[in-house]
Parts: C-alpha cells; structure tokens; sequence
C-alpha cells in the first residue's frame, strides 16, 4: 500500500530544473509513478507559490506559465491528489499558530491539513515536519 503523502510549496518550486532540490522533486516524482507514494498536493501550496513569485517580480502572465509547467511536470509521473481545505483545516490552522510560534500563516494550513488529513509530510520544512510529527505524538498520548 503507498504512503499517502502531503507535499506543499516546497515541492512545486522544487519542479524547476534550476533548484537546488530538483532531485529530491523528481525522486518523489518518481516514487508517485511507481505507486511507492500517493502525492497529495497541499491546497494552500499553489495560492503560496503564485505569492512567491509575484513577490519575485513575475508578472501574471508569468506566473500562469510557471504554475502550467509545474502542473506539467507533475502529470508526465504521476496524477496527484489534491486536497480539499475545510473550515476545519484552517481552525486547527489557528489553534497551530496560537501555540507554535514558529509556524507562518501557509505553514499551518500546511500541518493542519497533513494531521487532519492523516498524511505523511513530505516536505522540506523541518518546522513543519516537526510539528505534525509533535502534534501527532501529543494526539496519540491522550
């Protein structure tokens, strides 16, 4: 049975050949293809992307180009699934913040979404793998 994993922004930049981990997005990539994993895209992680590269200074046109070829890549390996935010994600999103301080507002979503959900993070963000790891840790001592 494949892993059901959560990925996120991380990974969508992560698609373009220049980023330093371009490798590790193929192998997961990869991994998809081979029914090893089944990729769950975050669905804060395309609204997180597109304000990243407006903020990098790429215009619309741009960025619906960035994010086609992303969705490009991703089809030629593997069909991702693609979450659905709920109320309830962005709730235990908030409760997240309010006690880890460490966590940004897309960061949250990110966690809420892999503890509610029940997905492995397999993302870069550390502050994000540790705190799904935490709270699922916390979750199974009640």
């Amino acid at each position: 049975m494949p892993v059901r994993a959560l990925v996120e922004t991380g990974f969508l930049l992560a698609l373009n050949p220049r980023d330093r981990n371009h490798g590790w997005a193929l192998k997961l990539l990869e991994e998809g293809r081979r029914g090893l994993i089944e990729l769950h895209i975050s669905p804060a992680a395309p609204v997180e992307v597109s304000l990243i590269l407006r903020s990098r200074g790429l215009s619309d046109g741009e960025v619906r180009e960035a994010l086609e070829a992303m969705e490009d890549a991703i089809h030629l390996y593997t069909r991702p699934r693609y979450v659905q935010l709920k109320l309830a994600h962005a709730v235990l999103a908030a409760d997240l913040r309010s006690r880890r301080a460490e966590l940004s507002f897309f960061d949250s979503l990110h966690a809420a979404i892999a503890i509610a959900e029940n997905l492995a993070y397999y993302d870069l963000d550390d502050t994000v793998r540790g705190v799904v790891e935490e709270e699922r840790r916390l979750s199974s001592e009640k």
